[in-house]
């Protein structure tokens, strides 16, 4: 199961850019505050894998579990 999620990991990274919170908000057309505002209930989770709050870029991880979580589309 470890290997499956490693697996998944890997072409999440591929398909998906790091960004900054700025670019995501954008994309999901709010502000900043709203996003971290969003982000605030999962803020256990986040940090889980890896998102720091100092943190300016965002890996591609993350940015494609907020964009899965709150329905963000990117393209």
């Amino acid at each position: 199961m470890k290997i499956l999620h490693d697996y998944f990991e890997i072409l999440n990274d591929y398909f998906m850019k790091a960004m900054t919170r700025q670019q995501l908000a954008y994309y999901a057309g709010v502000s900043v505050k709203t996003l971290r505002n969003w982000c605030k209930p999962y803020k256990q989770e986040l940090e889980t894998m890896g998102m720091t709050r100092s943190q300016v870029v965002l890996p591609p991880h993350i940015v494609q579990w907020i964009c899965d979580k709150f329905c963000i589309d990117v393209e």
